[in-house]
């Protein structure tokens, strides 16, 4: 192939957008040297394209996530609102629609908070406050506030803590955050059964959260970090699917290290925190 077949084979190949690459067969080593110089620059636009259709996929995805959990309680919002002008509706009812509304509101900021605090931390703007912090005393707080809605709902809770742990060198509302999404996700998924494990390991202190459920799939794990991911069966008008998001990033942001496992029905977060307070 000379120099002109190929210019001409290279404009059939780019108005075609294949997959193709030229033929690399020449007598002349040079030519044949460019051909494979842009066969790899065609493989290189290739892969490009594909990953910027997967970003665009992904993309409309998040959107149409976004959308779905806005909408939900919005919905709700604007439908007791209405029923709040009729007439027929007794003063007992129209508190309970107002509680509804509050309720409502609330989970919509909730929503709005989540996103807003993790296009901060994509983007780096999140500035950590390192201090001293007290792992035991923070989690016992974060228990303390949702003991009584886990109780409620009938979930056993079992608590195998460590108390005369050292502390650690992280920021204290951002602990508070990570322990409070991850009670979260185990409240709203959990069946019957919460163990909460907070101790020393190998000169680290290991905090894992584990809970039995059956709305997570095997399959499901590689993509258990991912924004707004959410199984089809763990799916509420409640789960923007940011919980794990925001606390892998915040966990990662402290220097420390978090995994996901899923063994059976058991469901389990382990968080390894590394900056110890030495002395």
């Amino acid at each position: 192939m000379n120099i002109r077949h190929a210019i001409k084979e290279l404009k059939e190949l780019n108005a075609q957008d294949s997959n193709q690459r030229l033929k690399l067969h020449s007598p002349d080593g040079s030519v044949e040297t460019l051909l494979c110089e842009i066969n790899g620059l065609l493989e290189q636009k290739q892969q490009q394209a594909i990953a910027y259709e997967a970003k665009e996929r992904d993309l409309r995805k998040q959107i149409a996530n976004i959308s779905h959990d806005l909408r939900t309680p919005l919905t709700s919002i604007i439908g007791y609102t209405q029923l709040l002008r009729d007439d027929r509706v007794t003063a007992e009812e129209k508190m309970e629609y107002v509680d509804i509304i509050e309720s409502k509101a609330q989970t919509l900021q909730t929503l709005i908070t989540s996103f807003y605090d993790l296009s901060r931390l994509e983007a780096n703007e999140l500035d950590f406050q390192l201090e001293p912090v007290s792992l035991h005393t923070i989690l016992c707080n974060v228990l303390v506030a949702f003991y009584q809605d886990i109780t409620g709902k009938g979930i056993e809770m079992e608590l195998d803590l460590e108390e005369n742990l050292p502390p650690v060198i992280a920021d204290r509302n951002a602990v508070t955050r990570i322990f409070t999404n991850l009670f979260q996700n185990a409240f709203r998924h959990g069946r019957s059964r919460i163990r909460v494990s907070q101790k020393m390991t190998d000169h680290r202190i290991v905090t894992a959260v584990e809970n039995d459920t059956d709305e997570i799939a095997p399959e499901d794990m590689e993509h258990i970090f991912d924004r707004f991911f959410t199984s089809d069966r763990m799916r509420t008008g409640q789960n923007t699917g940011l919980g794990l998001t925001i606390v892998k990033k915040l966990v990662e942001g402290l220097g420390g290290q978090i995994t996901a496992g899923l063994e059976e029905d058991r469901f389990c977060i382990h968080i390894t925190w590394v900056n110890l307070l030495k002395g």
